[in-house]
């Protein structure tokens, strides 16, 4: 049977507008230091957007190392945080959740953190946290807080 030692959270209450191709830190992060080496940690996103030209990607870094993502597919997009959408979603906001074991193998403390970025060709951009349209005037543009959860497990 597994115990946990400790649970982190980290939050984002603003929004974000992400434009570039290149996956960029959008403020969700959390840092945990683990007391044993061989321990796991159990890291679960709650991510909040809308990719504004189809598909828009976000992945989970532990330090400068992407986890999570689906084995390489050709040029299709991999990351464990994918939003894609119908072109008729006017108000729409999506919800993309990944719960990942990482065995990090350290002491060390870890920053483990969410990067964002827009579709291939940089048409439009990912909204993170808000709509496309966030429109103040109507009451189906919602806006939210985004989460990233490090649960410390006994090996």
């Amino acid at each position: 049977m597994s115990s946990f030692i400790e649970t982190l959270q980290g939050s984002k209450t603003d929004t974000s507008y992400i434009t570039s191709t290149s996956f960029q830190d959008i403020g969700l992060s959390v840092n945990i230091t683990p007391t044993s080496a061989s321990n796991k940690i159990l890291v679960r996103v709650h991510l909040y957007g809308y990719p504004g030209a189809y598909v828009g990607k976000s992945r989970v870094m532990r330090d400068s190392t992407e986890i999570g993502a689906a084995p390489t597919a050709g040029s299709r997009p991999t990351q464990a945080l994918p939003f894609s959408k119908s072109p008729s979603s006017d108000g729409a906001m999506m919800f993309s959740g990944v719960e990942i074991l990482d065995s990090p193998s350290t002491t060390n403390q870890i920053t483990y953190k969410v990067q964002t970025a827009c579709r291939a060709s940089g048409d439009e951009g990912t909204y993170i946290n808000r709509s496309e349209s966030d429109r103040d005037n109507v009451s189906y543009d919602p806006r939210t807080i985004s989460y990233i959860t490090v649960m410390e497990i006994v090996a």
